[in-house]
């Protein structure tokens, strides 16, 4: 019994430092070197995902290293299956799951075949095999043979950030976005970079609604937002609003416009000021009508627009305004309504987290205009708790 129980404190605790060299080496961004080592802790603990998942990140540094399309392929297979596991296993991390979707018969494309592509190629070589001051060099260069290649400032500030250099980091992350300020990887990168190497969760929580802001429907580009918030103990919800069904057009009859209005949704008797989304039904049945067509001239098939959204959701607010009832008896719905109404957010709502594909479409355009109206709306308005900059 003595015996036995010595054998497995031993073993215990050599896979203590086998799990403690890993961990270094993968900090020290040698993944190559760790990936042995991965690959042994992964085996032994079939069910931690942080295993399985700095085993397939490291799988993927290993096939960059390689020109030969089949052993390639293989490696990417490997990667891919292990991103799989560690999702299974309750994976949080975003890119992970992507990782798991990959198809490892698609070619990775890094770079563009140009000067600045060769270069980048040769940084990525160097980073994944932990080789941080030539990887600085060939970002650096790729940038100046190519100042539009956004991944190459955006990958210099990631290998600064390796380095645990927040300053040049930061330079470069800046002029990534200066590149294309509507990709949300740099903002989330320098927000990252804050967390870590700053301790600055201030500044970090702007540079996650900034990527909020550059791309709303990339999930990559909460994923930032999201972990800020489960560290400063935030709370990320979006004011609730409750809109009736849309109109019904039949195919056939495209003239043809049903509009649904539930008589015990609009009783003022029993929800005060309800009767009001009346109108929001009135008005999207008319952009089905002779609106669209007055308003869009130019586009030849129906979409639901943030234009129409816009005049549907404003005249209930002015409605229920116009009402004079107190906030404290209307339902949450209205009162969010009538609040984002009164501040001159509502087509931030709407855009964020009111919107569908056909609304979608005029983010890029409304986001021209009203960048920092946008990135104030989620501030205020989704962002609860934590820190919170000039209070």
């Amino acid at each position: 019994m003595g015996m036995c129980l010595c054998l497995a404190v031993a073993a215990g605790s050599a896979q203590e430092d086998e799990a403690a060299r890993a961990n270094a080496l993968y900090h020290a961004g040698k993944r190559i070197d760790a990936l042995p080592l991965y690959e042994n802790l992964a085996k032994a603990n079939p069910k931690e995902w942080l295993y399985a998942e700095r085993l397939a990140d490291c799988l993927g540094a290993k096939a960059m290293q390689l020109s030969d399309p089949t052993e390639v392929k293989a490696l990417r297979t490997q990667e891919r299956d292990a991103a799989k596991r560690a999702v299974e296993l309750g994976d949080p991390n975003y890119y992970v799951q992507i990782m798991a979707q990959a198809d490892p018969n698609v070619p990775v494309k890094i770079a563009p075949a140009s000067p600045g592509g060769a270069l980048l190629q040769e940084a990525e070589k160097a980073f994944t095999a932990g080789d941080f001051s030539l990887a600085m060099a060939k970002y650096s260069a790729a940038a100046e043979a190519d100042p539009n290649l956004y991944e190459a400032p955006l990958y210099a500030g990631d290998t600064a950030y390796e380095q645990k250099d927040l300053k040049t980091a930061a330079k470069w992350f800046a002029r990534a976005i200066a590149v294309n300020p509507n990709r949300e990887t740099a903002y989330r990168y320098w927000g990252d970079a804050l967390m870590k190497l700053g301790s600055d969760p201030a500044a970090a929580k702007l540079k996650f609604i900034d990527a909020v802001v550059a791309e709303p429907y990339n999930k990559l580009a909460w994923q930032g937002l999201q972990q800020w918030a489960q560290i400063e103990k935030a709370v990320l919800l979006a004011p609730k609003i409750e809109r009736p069904a849309g109109p019904v057009v039949d195919p056939s009859k495209p003239n043809n416009i049903t509009i649904n209005i539930d008589p015990n949704g609009t009783d003022d008797k029993k929800h005060p000021g309800a009767s009001s989304w009346m109108m929001y039904s009135l008005i999207r049945g008319g952009y089905h009508g002779d609106l669209f067509k007055k308003d869009f001239p130019d586009e030849k098939e129906y979409r639901h627009t943030l234009k129409e959204e816009d005049s549907a959701l404003s005249i209930v607010a002015v409605t229920v305004k116009d009402k004079k009832i107190k906030p404290g008896k209307l339902d949450e719905s209205l009162r969010n309504l009538v609040e984002l109404n009164d501040a001159g957010m509502l087509d931030c709502w709407i855009l964020i987290n009111g919107a569908d594909e056909g609304i979608a479409q005029d983010y890029s355009a409304y986001r021209k205009e009203h960048r920092q109206l946008l990135h104030d709306y989620l501030d205020r308005f989704v962002v609860h708790g934590g820190l919170n900059p000039g209070q």
